[in-house]
């Protein structure tokens, strides 16, 4: 397949290949350069709303209800990761 690079050094992804790997508008792309050539590797964002889900799951089994203090502090520190995260990545 062929693709032409445009003035910033853009490149287009052809819409099949970003449906197949699940590539959307924003989506961080690992460049790493190879012998023969570049590979791009789509990096997939773990939402935080998915990296919370588990940390009730005491709850659920023990069907306690958790209090706003616990539901802080749980979400504090999911956004407190993903904060490090972005920043470890740049």
């Amino acid at each position: 397949m062929l693709m032409k690079v445009f003035n910033k050094g853009q490149v287009v992804i052809p819409v099949w290949l970003r449906k197949k790997y699940n590539i959307n508008v924003g989506d961080l792309v690992e460049v790493i350069p190879e012998d023969k050539g570049i590979r791009f590797i789509p990096i997939k964002k773990e939402k935080l709303t998915d990296k919370l889900f588990g940390a009730f799951a005491k709850y659920k089994r023990g069907k306690i209800e958790p209090d706003a203090k616990e539901i802080e502090r749980a979400t504090e520190t999911g956004f407190i990761e993903e904060w490090q995260n972005e920043v470890n990545r740049y």
